[in-house]
């Protein structure tokens, strides 16, 4: 088959993206929350735990209501399809991030008609830094944002025909969205009065209506799942009084409420530095003026709609960069449409046949064989926590799996030991002394005296840990 140009577009933009995740997206080791997720999913698909009682481990979180279960419940389907393997969950956070791509496609389809371009927004999404860093961290904002980009394509489809049914599409996604992750994508519910203010393409009593559907859609599946689902009940209160509500009254996590803009200006200047030079170079051609204004209310809703998703994280000083991961794909729809006509412009120009385009071709397939080779050169190997990871393993192939062992009550906030330790054989840490177990892990911090009156070292090499085991217990062959 003879490849047009969009075609080596996308290839260059998929194919960077998979560049860009290469070195962590198969490697083990992992950013906590991504972690903490995995273990939950695979737990879930094992039978330990449930949908609306989630389960980390026996001691730490036995029944997991810090964020809402759908993305668990999903994550779990890939464990019951692939086993218990630490590539299921990087796969399917890889997964959430193709989809996420051609919904961003569609909906530039939807707005430019022009599929073939696609791959603009594409080229400024994957520049923005947490999008690819989420990528192979497992997130959760990573599966909400499928429904936040499919509640807003559902929403401009309602400009074209049945627009009640797709008001009601957007709204259901938008309930989707708020079982994986809570309100951070509730910012999507502005889009019909932000439409109104820059395009007028319904009228303000249709704005109202459309407003008030979507919201409707969005909140009555939750509320019925609330009143008919006991545990669904138990869920979401413990969610919103200890979350939600928790988060704005007395966690702090940032020293300035306005910590996140400055995340957010932070993750998109290399897209916004692309753009400009795209500008200048038009401005140096003599590009016809009008063309730096043609798009201009579209991508201003855009971009308003962005905000609205970025300034209400102010309400609360816990902050994090990665809340506001479901923004970037409309900011790189904005911007990519705002420069549309100056690229278009471009790329018309380009022939297939000329040398610039040959260069191109050949550093498309360069990167293609790069970011293959390096995707699979790093399978066994390890991103981060290498001496956590390696202790981990090390001291579950003698304790076994599915047991509980303790640990050192200093160590008890060591968030990603208990998570490695779940991840790699459900091993609970059990910090309370009263209850004690066969085996008992500390580090160099930690030398009790408990430890030489009532255990013995096992000697396993490990890097930073040490394993015990009470005395006159017998150790596993394993340990000989």
């Amino acid at each position: 088959m003879k490849l047009d140009k969009h075609h080596y577009f996308y290839l260059f933009a998929g194919f960077l993206f998979l560049g860009i995740v290469s070195i962590k997206l198969l490697s083990d080791g992992m950013f906590l929350d991504g972690l903490l997720y995995a273990d939950i999913s695979r737990n879930m698909a094992q039978g330990i735990g449930s949908f609306w009682k989630p389960h980390l481990s026996n001691c730490l979180f036995s029944e997991f209501y810090e964020h809402p279960p759908l993305a668990f419940g999903l994550q779990s389907l890939g464990f019951r399809l692939f086993g218990d393997s630490i590539y299921v969950e990087r796969i399917y956070s890889l997964f959430t991030f193709i989809v996420v791509g051609y919904l961003i496609v569609l909906i530039w389809g939807k707005l430019t008609d022009d599929l073939k371009n696609g791959w603009i927004p594409l080229i400024f999404w994957i520049v923005v830094n947490n999008v690819t860093w989420a990528a192979t961290n497992n997130m959760l904002e990573n599966t909400m944002s499928i429904f936040v980009c499919l509640s807003m394509l559902c929403y401009l489809n309602s400009f074209d025909t049945k627009p009640i049914i797709w008001v009601i599409l957007s709204g259901l996604s938008l309930t989707l969205a708020l079982l994986t992750k809570g309100p951070f994508c509730l910012y999507i519910w502005g889009v019909p009065f932000f439409m109104w203010i820059f395009l007028r393409k319904k009228n303000f009593l249709q704005m109202i209506i459309d407003s008030l559907i979507l919201i409707a859609c969005t909140l009555i599946p939750i509320v019925l799942l609330y009143v008919f689902i006991p545990d669904a009940q138990y869920n979401i209160q413990h969610y919103l009084d200890y979350q939600v509500m928790g988060s704005i009254k007395s966690v702090v996590t940032v020293n300035s409420r306005f910590t996140i803009i400055g995340k957010f200006l932070e993750n998109i200047i290399t897209s916004l530095i692309i753009g400009i030079i795209v500008i200048v170079v038009g401005r140096k051609k003599a590009v016809d003026k009008h063309l730096f204004i043609e798009n201009k209310n579209t991508a201003l809703m855009l971009i308003v709609t962005v905000l609205s998703g970025v300034l209400p994280i102010m309400v609360s000083m816990k902050q994090r960069d990665f809340y506001i991961l479901t923004v970037y794909p409309f900011f790189a729809i904005a911007w990519a449409y705002y420069l549309y006509p100056l690229i278009k412009l471009g790329i018309d120009r380009i022939s297939l046949e000329s040398k610039g385009f040959k260069i191109f071709k050949r550093i498309c397939f360069g990167i293609i064989i790069i970011s293959i080779g390096i995707t699979i050169s790093r399978i066994n190997k390890v991103s981060r926590d290498f001496q956590m990871i390696h202790d981990t393993k090390a001291v579950i192939s003698i304790v076994g799996k599915n047991n509980t062992i303790n640990i050192c009550p200093s160590m008890f906030t060591y968030w990603s030991l208990h998570g490695y330790f779940s991840r790699y054989g459900n091993v609970s840490l059990e910090a309370n002394e009263t209850n004690k177990c066969k085996y008992y892990l500390s580090n160099n911090d930690c030398n009790k005296e408990i430890l030489t009156e009532n255990y013995d070292l096992v000697p396993i090499k490990t890097m930073d840990y040490k394993l015990y085991c009470l005395k006159n217990s017998k150790i596993s062959a394993k340990s000989k």
